[in-house]
C-alpha cells in the first residue's frame, strides 16, 4: 500500500475512486444520442451518488449506484431515493460497494434493507500516488499517438477486438465518445502502433484530482512484449504533466493487474455489487 494512503481516510479515497469510475462510465453511456434514446439511458446524480442506468438492458454493470456511504453519507432516505430510481427503470436496486473502504454503518444499512453481495462480480480497484510517475517504457517498434475524431472508428474497431463480449453497442459508444470529446482537456485517447501496425488502445480521463485510465487493450498477436505497460506509463506521464498525482484503474484480469503492479500501482480494494432481490 502506498505510504500516502494513511493520510487520507479510506472512505475519502474510495469516494474519489468511485467518482472517477462513475464519471468514466457516464461518459460512455451518454456518448451516442441514438443509444441514449434507444436504450433509455437514465444517469442520475442523487445527493452526490451517481446512479448509472439503462432501461433497455438488464445489465448490472450499466445499472448501479456508485458513492453510497463514500461520496454521500448513507441514510435511509438516500437509499429509498436510489431504489425509486431503479424501480422506475424496471431494474433491481444495485449498490457498488468498496470493500473495507465503505463505512460499516453503510454496510449494516444495506444488510438490514435486504441487500446481498454478489461476490462473483468483483472488480479490482487499483491506485497510484507515488512521488514520481513511472519511467517511460521502451518497446521495439512501438509508437504511441494521441488521436482525435478522425480516428474514432479505427480506435473503436481495435478496442472491440478485445472487448467483443460487450457487443456492437460498445463499439458504437466508444467511437461516439472519441468523436465528441477526444480533443478536450477531460479525455485523451491513444493508439499504439508497432512498426506502423495497429497494436494497442488506451484512454486517460481527467477527473481532477484523479487521472482515470481506461479502455486499455492489446491485440492478441502483440501481447507479451510489454506494450500494455508502455501504454499505461505513457498515459500516466501525460497526466503527471497536467498536474495529476493520483490515478485510478480497474480490472478483472490478472495479467493487467500484474502489469500495473510492476509500474508501482497497488490494489486498493475489491469492488462488490450489493443487490436487493
Amino acid at each position: 500500500m502506498s505510504p500516502k494512503v494513511p493520510a487520507m481516510r479510506k472512505s475519502e479515497l474510495a469516494a474519489l475512486m468511485q467518482t472517477t469510475e462513475a464519471t468514466e462510465m457516464r461518459s460512455y453511456l451518454e456518448a451516442d444520442p441514438g443509444v441514449v434514446r434507444g436504450g433509455g439511458v437514465a444517469v442520475r446524480t442523487i445527493a452526490g451518488v451517481i446512479c448509472l442506468g439503462m432501461r433497455a438492458m438488464d445489465d448490472g454493470f450499466l445499472n448501479r449506484a456508485l458513492g453510497f456511504g463514500t461520496v454521500a453519507e448513507a441514510t435511509p432516505a438516500l437509499l429509498a431515493r436510489i431504489e425509486r430510481h431503479y424501480a422506475s427503470l424496471g431494474h433491481a436496486s444495485r449498490i457498488t460497494v468498496a470493500d473495507r473502504h465503505t463505512p460499516r454503518a453503510a454496510i449494516r444499512m444495506l444488510e438490514r434493507s435486504g441487500y446481498e453481495p454478489l461476490r462473483e462480480s468483483v472488480e479490482w480497484i487499483y491506485g497510484y500516488d507515488r512521488a514520481r510517475p513511472p519511467k517511460a517504457r521502451s518497446v521495439p517498434g512501438l509508437e504511441i499517438e494521441r488521436i482525435g475524431a478522425a480516428d474514432a472508428e479505427t480506435y473503436a474497431a481495435l478496442a472491440f477486438e478485445s472487448f467483443s463480449e460487450r457487443g456492437e453497442m460498445f463499439r458504437t459508444i466508444v467511437a461516439a465518445l472519441i468523436r465528441r470529446r477526444a480533443r478536450g482537456r477531460r479525455l485523451a485517447v491513444y493508439l499504439g502502433r508497432v512498426d506502423g501496425e495497429l497494436a494497442a488502445t488506451g484512454m486517460l480521463f481527467d477527473v481532477r484530482p484523479v487521472g482515470g485510465l481506461g479502455n486499455g487493450s492489446v491485440r492478441r498477436k502483440f501481447r507479451g512484449r510489454g506494450i500494455q505497460g508502455a501504454m499505461i506509463a505513457h498515459r500516466m506521464r501525460v497526466g503527471w504533466e497536467r498536474g495529476l498525482r493520483l490515478f485510478f484503474a480497474q480490472t478483472q484480469n490478472p495479467v493487467s493487474a500484474h502489469n500495473m503492479e510492476e509500474l508501482g500501482w497497488w490494489k486498493l480494494y475489491d469492488e462488490v455489487d450489493w443487490v436487493k432481490p
